[in-house]
């Protein structure tokens, strides 16, 4: 897996004591080795990657002799969320402290990897961060049809593009049910869902949800089955009664007067 970033040492961040450590080099006592070999400079390093953050990367797995096992380089990124147990521990530690840019070579010990124990063979990777997202948490409310609406990233007032009834949306979203069992996401087909905003195109519940929200806003919100899908639900993947738990992303706004 592969991401950019400029670093700092691990101690720093806390993670374990060195056995060795320098500015381009390190390795933790666990055996976790990371070496940048793309190092960005402080003046273009306007943030370094820490746990909460959406990385995308890019990374090549090598076997101990060098030979190519797996690589997304000039590829789409892989794309998670750091500190939640979305990766191996060893890379979710060696993306840590990045720079957009970076380019690191790590050996992740198997214990670190996907071995249960010590046994097993060490992973070579090389990892780029490419880009990652740090969120602006807002508010949360109710509406007084009872959808629960939290702002994970907020966009601030003077930079707000707003959505309004008749407005064409861009939207990505991840669709749950209350046991947390996937239904459907846009990301599975890399391509956003369009339409246009209160005019019946989608379930009442979303057009609610999404009124007034800002491009480039994220949000968590639980739509109630009256405002989703109802007692007949959408069989099978939908229960009758069914709660929807969805997290959305206004991805693009065009204001209906630029239709």
């Amino acid at each position: 897996m592969k991401i950019s970033t400029q670093t700092t040492c691990f101690l720093i961040l806390g993670f374990s004591s060195a056995v060795y450590s320098s500015d381009q080099s390190w390795k933790d006592e666990d055996g976790l080795e990371v070496t940048i070999t793309k190092e960005i400079s402080d003046e273009d390093c306007t943030i370094k990657s820490a746990g909460g953050d959406v990385v995308d990367q890019y990374y090549k797995l090598r076997d101990e002799k060098g030979a190519e096992i797996g690589s997304n380089f000039g590829k789409k990124p892989y794309t998670f969320t750091l500190g939640r147990n979305q990766v191996i521990p060893g890379m979710d530690r060696a993306m840590r402290g990045m720079c957009i840019g970076e380019i690191r070579d790590v050996v992740i010990p198997p214990k670190l990897g996907f071995a249960k124990d010590a046994s097993g063979q060490p992973l070579y990777y090389t990892v780029q961060l490419v880009n990652l997202f740090r969120a602006n948490p807002g508010e949360r409310w109710v509406t007084e049809e009872g959808i629960q609406i939290e702002q994970t990233h907020k966009i601030e007032g003077a930079q707000c593009k707003k959505a309004e009834q008749g407005d064409k949306i861009y939207q990505q979203y991840i669709l749950r049910l209350e046991d947390n069992t996937l239904v459907d996401s846009s990301y599975s087909r890399n391509s956003p869902f369009v339409f246009r905003l209160r005019n019946r195109e989608v379930i009442d519940g979303m057009d609610i949800a999404m009124d007034g929200m800002c491009e480039g806003e994220r949000r968590r919100v639980v739509i109630p089955s009256e405002y989703g899908y109802g007692a007949q639900g959408s069989p099978p993947e939908i229960p009758g009664g069914a709660r929807l738990f969805f997290e959305i992303v206004l991805e693009k706004l065009v204001k209906r007067d630029e239709l």
